[in-house]
């Protein structure tokens, strides 16, 4: 018996969790497949971050503020390094710890990053006004606050 297409935000009792994994995996599967040319699939949101961040950006930062698990930050750090896009760096005051730099090709890719992002924002964002885009980050950051929370409790 065929089934009948059902969008997952029908079925009730299925977790918030659920719904915006499956968000964040179609957004990321749209966002790789119109950088793919640059041989990223992935971690888009890393680079962006040491981009933002500037050269003095740590390892623990970034796992951190992206909760990433530390064993697996090692292994996004590896694959970015691997492509060329990242390098390591040892802290002179600090030898435990690893800045992590942008090298010549992700800095050229940055720019290109960045607007994908924005054009893929523009494009999932254009049916509401600025006013219900800004309330929807704002109920979006009010729900990573009370996650962020009872997950520390």
């Amino acid at each position: 018996m065929p089934q009948k297409n059902v969008s997952i935000f029908e079925i009730e009792g299925l977790s918030y969790g659920r719904k915006f994994n499956l968000l964040g995996r179609l957004y990321l599967s749209a966002l790789a497949k119109e950088l793919k040319h640059l041989g990223l699939d992935r971690h888009f949101s890393v680079l962006i971050l040491i981009d933002k961040m500037g050269d003095q950006c740590c390892q623990k930062f970034i796992a951190d503020t992206l909760n990433i698990d530390k064993t697996m930050m090692v292994g996004v750090l590896d694959d970015l390094g691997k492509k060329g896009f990242v390098k390591r760096t040892k802290n002179p005051s600090d030898r435990r710890e690893y800045f992590i730099q942008l090298t010549a090709k992700g800095k050229k890719a940055m720019p290109e990053i960045i607007s994908a992002v924005s054009r893929l924002n523009e494009n999932i964002m254009k049916n509401l006004s600025q006013p219900e885009e800004k309330k929807l980050h704002s109920q979006l950051e009010s729900i990573y606050i009370k996650l962020k929370a009872i997950s520390k409790s």
